[in-house]
Parts: C-alpha cells; structure tokens; sequence
C-alpha cells in the first residue's frame, strides 16, 4: 500500500508503507517490530509505531529508536516513534494446521510427496528427504545473523 506523504509543484508524493516498514526493521533487533507506519492527517511527520512483548523492556529500545530517526531524517522525514507492549498470543498447532489446509500450495506438496513415496520407493524416497532437510537448515543457518557474518568472511577471503 502506498501511502500519501506530500504534495508539490510536480504532483503528489507517494511512499510504499511495506518499503518503509522493512527499512524500519533493518535497524531493530529481536524482540523489537515495526507494527504500523503511516502519515497522520494535518502533521508533517512519519508515525512509527514500533512493539516489544509483554512484561520486557528489551535492552537497545533507545538505540534503536535513534538509529531508526537519524536514517529516515537522512531521507527528508520528520520522524515520530511510538511503542506499544503487545501480548505474545500462545502457540495453536490446530490453528496453525487449519490455515496450512487452506492453503493449495500444502495440498500440491503432499500430493507431490505422496506421489515421490510410491514413485521412487521407500530408500530413495528418504535420501530425498534428507537432502531436502540438510539444504533447508543449511539456508536456515546461512540466513541467521551467525550464518551472515561467516558468509561474509568468506567473501571477504574470496576478494569480494
């Protein structure tokens, strides 16, 4: 969604509210999310509205706050944050498996599975499941921050 910033001589200025929010939560660190962004009407300034769990004051909620200000004043902002304690819902594995049976893209990759099973065999049909899970917890790894920093070294020794 695109979101109404300003008007001027050229025409109106519109900014993506998906764009800023992922911009936004490159500066957070977990717990912290960015909840909401928007304009409010008769205010020249971006509302942030940035959440932590229930019951914690994550340490860094300043830092981030600053670091958060500093780079959307870079782009013309005027920046104000808010911060709102939400409650972590508890985990619902039959909530979670109703919305997954919702989903046809779960219904073509059991069918897939079940089709790979009678297809290639028990043996084979397991190597398959192996691989599959050592390259989803590979890119797992590879993607979390430790992951990131050992690719980066390894970058960096490969002279990019």
């Amino acid at each position: 969604m695109y979101l109404f910033w300003k008007r001027n001589t050229l025409g109106d200025v519109s900014v993506s509210a998906v764009g800023i929010r992922r911009f936004v939560r490159r500066y957070l660190t977990k717990p912290l999310d960015c909840d909401l962004i928007s304009f409010p009407e008769g205010e020249e300034c971006i509302l942030i509205v940035l959440s932590y769990p229930k019951g914690q004051t994550p340490p860094g909620m300043e830092t981030a706050e600053g670091r958060i200000c500093r780079e959307l004043e870079k782009l013309g902002f005027s920046v104000r944050i808010s911060w709102v304690e939400v409650e972590k819902a508890p985990f619902d594995p039959l909530g979670e498996l109703s919305s997954l049976a919702r989903k046809p893209l779960a219904w073509a990759l059991l069918g897939a599975v079940i089709a790979a099973l009678f297809i290639v065999g028990f043996r084979p049909f397991f190597w398959i499941l192996f691989w599959g899970a050592a390259f989803y917890f590979g890119t797992v790894f590879l993607l979390s921050e430790k992951g990131k920093r050992i690719a980066e070294k390894l970058k960096g020794i490969a002279g990019r």
